[in-house]
């Protein structure tokens, strides 16, 4: 004897199941591809970052001026991790080389090499001008040169510090 229109419970129970087990993995992947996009986002956003902010950190570390060294050299010690204090950190604690007035670092072109959200490298372009005690009193030119860096940074309470600079070129 069969009823139209009515299931038994057993089919009705089972049928609840599948919908239940179905609706979870769902829920699953709809969360593993919130994660995944989040993190995908984050990862671009980290890079981002670095790549706006890298030129100018190395420009603030590596520039100095003889008559407000000081103040650069604090500047640039907040500026650098652990790691840079401890393989340069006597390279900040003192003033330009006898007979140099400024030494400024000028980042041409900027470049990501590897990034994720807690540490980074980047090759950078930066025209570095040397201004001589002598040539700041006379007026003359003052010399500029190009180099290529690689630089390594980590990230710090949301801000990203010099762990390491190499010049390659």
């Amino acid at each position: 004897m069969t009823t139209s229109g009515y299931i038994s419970v057993r089919v009705g129970a089972l049928r609840l199941l599948v919908a239940a087990l179905v609706l979870a993995a769902a829920l699953v992947a709809v969360g593993f591809a919130w994660r995944v996009h989040a993190a995908g986002d984050a990862l671009e956003q980290s890079r981002e970052q670095l790549r706006e902010r890298a030129g100018t950190i190395v420009a603030d570390v590596f520039s100095v001026d003889s008559s407000r060294w000081q103040q650069d050299r604090t500047r640039a010690r907040a500026l650098v991790a652990r790691d840079f204090l401890d393989s340069y950190g006597a390279q900040l604690t003192r003033p330009p080389e006898q007979g140099t007035a400024s030494v400024v670092w000028r980042p041409e072109v900027v470049s990501v090499v590897d990034a994720d959200t807690t540490e980074g490298q980047a090759l950078l372009r930066v025209a570095v001008t040397v201004r001589s005690d002598a040539l700041a009193r006379t007026g003359a030119a003052t010399t500029t040169a190009r180099r290529s860096v690689l630089a390594r940074f980590i990230r710090a309470d949301d801000e990203w510090l010099l762990a390491a600079a190499d010049v390659v070129g």
